[in-house]
């Protein structure tokens, strides 16, 4: 009786709840020390998932809660900035009172014609393959989580908005191999050279914690991984009428930098080692105004002429080869050539070839 309560699968609500897949644990860090976490108590899960458990790190033997098909890694001291974020998420981005499916807004953006202008490019980019592991930072309620997961990928869907992913777990597809995690990007510990893709739509509010994303997104990509990234663009037309760098979305709302290309390059440049931005969803105006057969094309051209598209107002990275720290006698593939002829001069002296293993 006492196993069938513990395997048994949640009541069905309004607001769905999807396990967190067993096969995405390895894929966690603990927040403290970066050690492996495992499974330590089962309270409700099945063969292929968990609603609410704990979770134990091998190393320091912290623990960390799975609530509702969610892990929980959120830490408990967040910046004054970050509190008011995730209030504004909370309590008005994502309302989860009455989940129900997403219905785009006329103008702003994440309207239809914003999105097809943004997330296609996002998408193509990305290039995710369904033997792809993902991991989506800031996902939101699922924009491009929902469309991701029907190539059949495998997501780590990670936010700090807790409606965010409750919404989430509605909007996803039948069949979906998705693990929600609330957690703050800053402070995010993942599993080393574990994911094929990346994918991040936030600017986040500075170098630093920009940094520090990019460092987190490069450790935890396979060397032949792909990050793509869109950031909030100081395009031409903020330069031109000399708006700020730093602003909030609304009065009193969330805080966000503008990045020039030149920029983003130095930013990232010490994580990866080939970079491409470009400036895409240009600004023009009264377009909105315009039949969508006709404003689509419009902007379409317009992202794509060399002077106009930096009105863009996002900025896309596509970032790849990410910068490994050098390992301790760790060897090279080396010349061939030199390699052969030390072989032959050792040999000569009667001598191993020790290869750096030699006294200098």
């Amino acid at each position: 009786m006492g196993d069938q309560k513990r395997h048994a699968p949640p009541t069905i609500s309004p607001l769905m709840v999807n396990q967190f897949p067993r096969d995405m644990v390895p894929l966690l860090r603990c927040n403290i020390d970066s050690g492996e976490l495992a499974l330590a108590e089962e309270v409700r899960s099945d063969a292929g998932g968990v609603w609410d458990a704990v979770l134990r790190c091998r190393t320091c033997g912290a623990e960390f809660r799975i609530e509702d098909g969610i892990v929980c890694l959120l830490p408990d001291r967040l910046t004054p900035e970050d509190q008011h974020e995730m209030s504004i998420r909370d309590t008005i981005d994502y309302d989860c009172t009455n989940p129900s499916s997403f219905v785009p807004p006329a103008e702003g953006w994440r309207s239809l014609l914003s999105d097809r202008l943004e997330v296609p490019e996002h998408l193509d980019e990305l290039e995710t393959l369904p033997t792809s592991t993902v991991v989506e930072l800031a996902c939101g309620d699922g924009r491009f989580t929902s469309l991701i997961a029907k190539t059949g990928a495998r997501i780590l869907a990670v936010d700090f908005s807790i409606n965010a992913l409750r919404l989430l777990a509605c909007r996803l597809p039948g069949g979906a191999k998705v693990g929600r995690v609330h957690a703050d990007i800053n402070q995010l510990h993942l599993a080393s050279g574990a994911f094929d893709r990346a994918l991040t739509l936030t600017p986040l509010d500075s170098r630093d914690e920009r940094m520090n994303m990019y460092r987190t997104i490069a450790h935890a990509l396979k060397d032949d991984g792909r990050y793509v990234g869109s950031f909030e663009h100081d395009d031409l037309n903020r330069r031109l009428l000399g708006l700020p760098l730093m602003r909030r979305y609304s009065k009193d709302g969330i805080l966000i930098e503008h990045l020039t290309t030149k920029r983003m390059r130095l930013e990232a440049a010490p994580y990866f080692s080939k970079l491409c931005v470009r400036p895409i969803r240009p600004r023009v105006p009264f377009v909105a105004k315009l039949p969508p057969g006709l404003a689509f094309p419009l902007l379409r051209l317009v992202a794509a002429l060399p002077f106009v598209r930096h009105f863009g107002e996002l900025l896309l990275l596509t970032a790849q080869d990410p910068v490994r720290l050098p390992v301790e006698g760790q060897h090279r593939s080396g010349n061939r050539i030199a390699r052969g002829a030390y072989r032959s001069y050792m040999h000569k002296k009667n001598k191993k070839a020790s290869w750096g293993e030699e006294s200098v």
